[in-house]
């Protein structure tokens, strides 16, 4: 039986990463998050730590294309609405 749905908008004000605004009825399959890390200076875990003359650079501008992702990967899926 078809689901019927009626509003007058949907507003949607900060857009986030892994998010996404679903209405009526769907199966969608095989969804990745990908996301680029680029840190100057990791984690640091433990107790009693020094880092004497410390200095942290991260240069981020010599690629072409920002953040390209090779992701391959093939999903199979079978779904099916009701």
């Amino acid at each position: 039986m078809p689901s019927f749905i009626a509003f007058g908008m949907i507003n949607q004000n900060t857009p986030q990463q892994n998010a996404g605004i679903f209405v009526g009825e769907g199966n969608i399959g095989g969804w990745d998050a990908n996301m680029k890390l680029a840190q100057g200076h990791g984690g640091t875990f433990g107790a009693f730590n020094a880092f004497p003359i410390q200095l942290n650079v991260l240069f981020d501008n010599f690629e072409g294309i920002d953040g390209a992702i090779n992701d391959p990967d093939v999903k199979p899926e079978l779904s099916a609405n009701a």
